[in-house]
């Protein structure tokens, strides 16, 4: 097994990685102009030796947080990297066409098929499995500019060393992706092995071939964290005034709080405290405890307010952050209108249900996939909102469901210029900082419009309440 560390687009260390275990056949060469602002991207291949280098874990180690992607038959490689180590701070995992069923007739690629493309390999038939892959001569003329350095005789042994490494388990998916038009894993069984029982939160159809867009995976399903925190802090002296929305929900949030009996909890982690909207509600609803927020930017009034008295503010990716606290510390988690930045909330769940201490509560609210409807209708790859049906199977079994609620608000303006201005005051837009301006643009020649040249944007809220519990005593 071979990987490579390719070096990062910005001049500091990444505090992050994308770790990407490829498909068969595979080298560097197809990943070397991937990218995303504050990650590092890692590439794994050639799986004819099962064993991970150390010189790996070792690299990884370094990282505050890792996503995965795994594709093809990177999908079973990195089911058991992750199994083996669960140690390391592992956020979203992505499986792109790929099962953890290699070879089969029903959950992976069909044994006879199989067996054909070992018997009869030769670069004859590579390029025809290539242009298989790709799905297009366009995009097979694009992937033979970055074409693997790969010989016969290996490709035939990682074959081989793929069939005889069998099936794989022991690691929770967050995403499966599953293109509608893969010529080598047939659709079909990989939707049949993910819907039929496989550890798996969310399940995406899309359209494509074997081979993905890895930067759109990338920019839909990894957040750019950095730039989150740019944009609520150029956002910061206008967010109170603008964010209608965000306020209702706090407000409902903390209803939700007060009607649970939150009175009794003493130590509160706020996470996404941002300008202290929040965190003031919760101090006058619960007068006695000790709140302490996080968020990824805190403005400079609000962290000195905050550095005196029962109130604490620390600027972190609470993310990676929420790992460091001991296990059963915390009475209540309080979160409004955050968790939709986070790369993998399914482990966010689980370290929520880690640092809970029995009997404690959580209240969260996110946002589903009808969110800025008018805004995604143009840019499909914005931010992924998983519907509520997803957010409820994320949630793990040691956390009781206390309430579970999904609405619709929409607000009115004047026209899509001062809708798009009011997603500038809050921060809350997903253009990435890849021609951002270009997008915006693009949108707001799209947006769509009244007869009367007003404007309307839509938010879908989810209102998840949660109490830590003994197993046993369900």
């Amino acid at each position: 097994m071979k990987f490579h560390v390719f070096p990062p687009t910005d001049p500091t260390a990444p505090e992050r990685a994308i770790l990407i275990f490829a498909g068969w056949g595979m080298d560097e060469k197809p990943f070397a102009s991937l990218k995303q602002e504050g990650y590092r991207i890692i590439a794994v291949w050639d799986y004819r030796e099962p064993a991970f280098p150390p010189s790996l874990v070792e690299e990884l180690e370094q990282y505050r947080e890792i996503a995965v992607i795994g594709w093809s038959f990177g999908v079973p490689a990195a089911t058991r990297f992750l199994a083996a180590h669960p140690e390391l701070p592992v956020s979203a995992r992505i499986a792109v066409n790929g099962t953890m069923h290699p070879v089969s007739d029903s959950l992976g690629i069909p044994e006879a098929i199989f067996r054909g493309t070992l018997a009869g390999l030769s670069e004859k038939t590579l390029s025809k499995f290539n242009l298989r892959m790709c799905g297009s001569a366009e995009s097979y003329r694009r992937f033979s500019l970055t074409l693997p350095a790969r010989d016969i005789d290996g490709l035939r042994a990682e074959l081989e060393a793929v069939e005889s490494a069998g099936d794989a388990c022991g690691a929770i998916w967050d995403t499966a992706i599953v293109g509608t038009a893969d010529r080598i894993i047939p659709p079909e069984n990989q939707l049949r092995a993910w819907q039929g029982g496989e550890a798996v939160e969310t399940l995406t159809v899309a359209d494509g071939p074997h081979l993905p867009d890895f930067q759109a995976i990338i920019n839909e399903f990894i957040t750019e964290k950095g730039l989150v925190a740019e944009k609520f802090g150029r956002a910061g002296e206008t967010y109170d005034d603008n964010a209608v929305v965000q306020r209702q929900i706090a407000e409902k949030l903390c209803s939700k709080a007060i009607a649970a009996g939150g009175e009794h909890c003493r130590t509160i982690l706020e996470i996404g405290c941002g300008t202290g909207l929040t965190t003031r509600m919760l101090a006058e609803a619960f007068p006695d405890a000790e709140i302490t927020g996080w968020d990824l930017h805190i403005p400079h009034a609000f962290s000195r307010a905050a550095g005196c008295g029962r109130i604490k503010a620390l600027e972190c990716d609470a993310e990676t952050q929420i790992r460091q606290l001991p296990d059963a510390s915390v009475d209540m988690i309080f979160s409004a209108s955050t968790v939709q930045w986070f790369n993998s909330l399914p482990e966010f769940l689980r370290q929520t249900a880690r640092v809970l201490r029995p009997g404690g509560l959580a209240f969260i609210s996110t946002f589903g996939p009808a969110t800025m409807r008018q805004i995604r209708d143009i840019l499909p790859q914005a931010t992924h909102y998983p519907p509520a049906a997803a957010l409820r199977r994320m949630i793990p079994p040691s956390l009781h469901t206390l309430c579970f609620e999904e609405e619709e608000r929409t607000l009115r303006f004047g026209s899509p210029l001062e809708a798009l201005r009011h997603v500038k005051l809050t921060g809350v837009n997903a253009l990435s900082s890849d021609n951002g301006g270009a997008r915006a643009r693009e949108v707001l020649r799209l947006y769509p419009a009244e007869a009367d040249g007003s404007a309307s944007l839509t938010y879908n809220p989810i209102y998840i309440s949660l109490k830590r519990v003994l197993l046993n005593t369900l």
